[in-house]
């Protein structure tokens, strides 16, 4: 099956896409396979046309092809923005790694805690 060159052109070349700064990860399985075709957001544009065009036929990419009939799954694994959009490393927040005296103070914090609280046992609170 050839996909119309009307469907293909105005899917590929089209400016119009409504999310211009987010790109976004597709998967289809094929009944046939255990690992996911993964797509991009104009490949997976183009599948979801030919499927509400109603073919029934392959569609061929440059290194794989996916028959329209063995589609098990689709759908869109992440979205996310696009490198020039993105923050860069530095910009983002450290993670929190105590040291080992807060990490004792955080303890002794939660026993105080437990034990006004009533739920540590008898013998703990006696001690």
């Amino acid at each position: 099956m050839e996909v119309s060159g009307e469907l293909t052109r105005g899917v590929l070349n089209s400016n119009l896409d409504p999310d211009p700064e987010w790109e976004e990860e597709w998967h289809v399985l094929i009944s046939s396979s255990k690992e996911p075709y993964v797509l991009s957001k104009k490949q997976a544009k183009l599948i979801q046309e030919v499927i509400a065009s109603g073919s029934r036929g392959i569609v061929m990419f440059q290194t794989f092809s996916i028959s329209i009939p063995y589609i098990t799954e689709f759908y869109r694994q992440k979205r996310f923005l696009k490198d020039a959009k993105q923050l860069p490393e530095r910009a983002t927040e450290l993670p929190y790694n105590p040291s080992p005296e807060q990490l004792e103070r955080i303890e002794s914090i939660k026993t105080d805690l437990r034990r006004k609280m009533n739920w540590v046992k008898k013998e703990e609170n006696d001690g």
